[in-house]
C-alpha cells in the first residue's frame, strides 16, 4: 500500500480538525490521545502503510516529515532534549498509515515507555530511521 490514493477507511487521510500545518505532499495535526505535553503527528497525504513498507528512494519523504516536525516543536518551544520523533514499528502501529510521532515533552503518566529516547523493538526513532535508510542506499 505504498504511496496509493487514500483508502476510504484511513481515519489519517482525511484528519479534518487539529490540524497544525499543510502544505502538498504533507499534514501535521494534535494526536486524538496526547502522550506528551505536546503530541503531534506528522503524516504524508499519499497513504503509506508503515515503516516496513519504506524503501531507500522514500528517504527524502522521511527527512522533509522530520524537518516540519522539528519545526513545529521549536515554533512552541521544543529544542532538543525536551523533543522527540519517530514511528511505532509494525505490528505496534495502531494506525495503518505511516506517521510520525512528534512529542514535546514531558511525557504524559507513563508514556515515555512507548517512545524511549533510543528506540525499541515498538519505536524507531526518526534520526534511526533515516540512518537506517542511508545505509540501503549505498
Amino acid at each position: 500500500m505504498r504511496g496509493q490514493k487514500q483508502p476510504k477507511h484511513c481515519v489519517f487521510c482525511h484528519p479534518l480538525e487539529r490540524v497544525v500545518y499543510e502544505d502538498d505532499d504533507f499534514i501535521a495535526f494534535h494526536d486524538i490521545k496526547p502522550d506528551a505535553q505536546l503530541h503531534l503527528l506528522v503524516i504524508p497525504r499519499k497513504h503509506y502503510g508503515t515503516i516496513k513498507e519504506l524503501r531507500a528512494g522514500d528517504m527524502p519523504m522521511i527527512k522533509r516529515m522530520y524537518e516540519i516536525g522539528q519545526q513545529l516543536l521549536e515554533e512552541r518551544g521544543f529544542v532538543e532534549d525536551t523533543a522527540r520523533f519517530g514511528f511505532h514499528r509494525p505490528p505496534f502501529n495502531s494506525i495503518h498509515h505511516l506517521h510520525m510521532h512528534c512529542l514535546g515533552l514531558p511525557f504524559k503518566s507513563r508514556a515515555e515507555r512507548m517512545f524511549p529516547k533510543n528506540g525499541s523493538l515498538w519505536f524507531m526513532p526518526a534520526e534511526n530511521l533515516i540512518t537506517t535508510m542511508s545505509g540501503q542506499s549505498n
